[in-house]
């Protein structure tokens, strides 16, 4: 690929899921000794040997996805096709903010067999008549850190088995950031990934993230496994807008996150789901920030994402992003799967 171009100019950048800014920092350069060392490859020579690098090819939302700033008021989506499974996944940056912007009307409209909520910020399982009234089994990932992270799974089907945390990764949010559902034929992860932060700070903990979650799809090895929900990085620069200025800049688009990205997938014989079935899409987001009208500018990035077994591929029907149902949160319902077949998931019933 072409190497990526370089620029001075400051563009607003999205804010982070976790509540702060996503920041663009130069890289910094180390002072060369007086001994002559053998020479390194260059940030250019570095990024184009990553197929997630940027091609200089900038993109933004394309005009016929939507701007609106709000959840509309009558929100409606086909049926799903019999004897089949719906599931979505949505960062809510939020339960009790985005319960007063419009977060039960997506609920309720979508119908899902089964939601992955991430970033719900709760302190303790909620008591919540709307969600109680649809689901009758209810998980919530808590971590320890009040009104942080926190992922939920709500779901029609009883699962055998269901784990809370990242095994492996020894870090106090990791109970609010992973929830693991063994069903009879299939393995749901729910996942809210940790973020390599501000300039980059808390990237050695994404890399350690990277590492666990690859083991730990691995101990699944033989069965389907979906793992969803908001993964925290792009696969390349159609997944997000300006890329050429966010390379090994800003959080989510680092060559060591989007390599490790890929490696844990092609380890595992996964696929990212909607980009198999959306392969020439480019600026299709999940997430705008709200800060800078990002949403207004077509600014985001797709890190929300369903990750597939290769060998069930086949039997997804459908991958979507609600890319309407926006302003509950600063995430859309991110993609969500259409029509995986129900008995794929819970044998038969």
């Amino acid at each position: 690929m072409p190497p990526r171009a370089q620029s001075s100019t400051k563009r607003a950048v999205p804010e982070d899921s976790e509540g702060s800014k996503r920041q663009r920092t130069e890289s910094t350069r180390t002072r060369a000794p007086k001994q002559e060392t053998p020479a390194k490859a260059s940030d250019s020579d570095a990024a184009s040997e990553s197929p997630a690098a940027p091609t200089g090819n900038d993109h933004s939302a394309p005009p016929e996805i939507p701007r609106n700033t709000a959840v509309p008021a009558k929100v409606e989506f086909a049926p799903r096709a019999e004897d089949c499974i719906r599931i979505s996944a949505w960062n809510i940056t939020s339960l009790k903010s985005s319960d007063q912007k419009g977060f039960m009307r997506y609920i309720r409209a979508e119908d899902a067999d089964i939601v992955v909520l991430t970033e719900t910020k709760v302190n303790a399982d909620p008591a919540h008549a709307g969600i109680e009234s649809i689901y009758r089994y209810r998980y919530w990932g808590i971590g320890e850190k009040k009104g942080y992270a926190g992922t939920a799974v709500l779901s029609k089907i009883k699962p055998e088995n269901v784990t809370y945390g990242l095994p492996g990764f020894d870090d106090p949010s990791s109970r609010g950031r992973m929830i693991t559902l063994e069903f009879p034929n299939t393995v749901l992860i729910g996942t809210y990934a940790v973020n390599a932060g501000d300039n980059l700070k808390t990237l050695g903990n994404k890399i350690k993230w990277n590492d666990a979650i690859e083991k730990h799809i691995a101990s699944f090895a033989g069965r389907d496994v979906i793992w969803c929900g908001d993964l925290n990085v792009v696969w390349d620069d159609r997944d997000l807008a300006g890329a050429s200025k966010k390379w090994n800049k800003s959080a989510g688009y680092t060559q060591a996150e989007c390599d490790a990205h890929r490696r844990v997938l092609s380890a595992n014989k996964m696929q990212d789901a909607w980009r198999v079935l959306h392969p020439d899409a480019v600026g299709h987001y999940t997430y705008y920030g709200w800060r800078g009208m990002c949403r207004s500018r077509g600014s985001g990035w797709r890190i929300d994402s369903f990750i597939v077994s290769e060998d069930a591929m086949p039997r997804v029907k459908a991958v979507e992003i609600r890319h309407e149902i926006y302003g509950a949160s600063d995430h859309v319902p991110v993609v969500r799967m259409l029509t995986y077949q129900m008995a794929d998931i819970a044998g038969p019933l």
